[in-house]
């Protein structure tokens, strides 16, 4: 029984550890809606591989237009009162 629960308590360490590791996607963090059409909004991983995500409001949604990354930055923002842009 003494074994199972070292086992149990390592797995959970390391699974914990692999889980740290990774980049949380996340959404941006306020409504699109009519005030806020056309806004950008650039959702920052902590990670050094995948900083991040780029995304613009338009017609209620938000739009992802872009991935950025260190080496290049991120895409260059779409018209706001132009086409819809989407990944």
């Amino acid at each position: 029984m003494k074994g199972w629960i070292t086992k149990a308590g390592a797995l959970a360490v390391f699974a914990l550890a692999i889980g740290a590791a990774a980049p949380v996607a996340a959404e941006p963090t306020y409504e699109c809606n009519a005030q806020s059409e056309g806004h950008l909004f650039q959702v920052a991983y902590d990670h050094p591989i995948d900083p991040g995500s780029f995304y613009q409001c338009r017609s209620g949604a938000w739009r992802l237009i872009g991935i950025c990354n260190p080496n290049t930055g991120c895409p260059t923002p779409p018209d706001p009162t132009g086409p819809i842009v989407e990944m």
